[in-house]
């Protein structure tokens, strides 16, 4: 099975990225909500306030030593999948990838994000690009179809941007058949994400 693009970024990245600590727990966030603890909190940066009808999978701070963390959350029902390898996974109508990367300073951030949103328009076919900010974070969002047959996901959005020294990218990919709107769904996704006060 191809690796949609945050697949390959959290293996290539990890590497790569400069050794940042998760922040604890803030007190509030950026957009002047008190921070609670039944978001997701990713990196003690981002706060995932999920959305109606989208189920949290999966926190993985495992790269956390090497200031990445990585999240999922999916929609609809999931059926086992045996990709071209012999690995097993799990299928959802339409899955939620999000990648952190901590640098030591802004810039760096902001080439990391454009680094990404590189490798991810080198490998999907790319319809629509557009600039957007969801509560209150600016991000760069394209949407996409994926090439290839042996690929279980059919076309998807994501979402790239930079907050403080902190690279994001937020990606939805659909399987064929699901009824929803990426572009729409990935928007209100991120409308339900917070960022750590400063």
């Amino acid at each position: 099975m191809k690796r949609t693009a945050l697949g390959v970024l959290a293996a290539a990245l990890c590497l790569a990225l400069a050794g940042c600590a998760a922040l604890p727990a803030p007190e509030r966030a950026a957009d002047g909500q008190d921070w609670n603890e039944e978001w997701i909190a990713v990196g003690g940066v981002v706060g995932v306030d999920t959305p109606d009808g989208i189920t949290f999978r999966e926190n993985n701070e495992a790269l956390a030593a090497n200031g990445m963390y990585y999240a999922t959350w999916s929609m609809g029902e999931g059926e086992p999948y045996t990709n071209t390898d012999g690995e097993e996974a799990t299928l959802y109508d339409a899955q939620v990838y999000l990648l952190l990367g901590g640098y030591k300073s802004e810039e760096e951030a902001r080439d990391a994000a454009a680094q990404w949103q590189e490798m991810a328009q080198a490998q999907y076919t790319v319809g629509e690009t557009a600039e957007a900010a969801y509560n209150g974070q600016r991000f760069s969002f394209i949407t996409y179809t994926f090439d290839g047959e042996t690929n279980p996901y059919a076309w998807g959005a994501s979402a790239f941007g930079v907050y403080r020294n902190y690279a994001i990218s937020v990606e939805l990919a659909c399987r064929e058949g699901f009824d929803g709107d990426a572009e729409e769904l990935l928007a209100q996704f991120l409308d339900h994400c917070h960022y750590a006060m400063p």
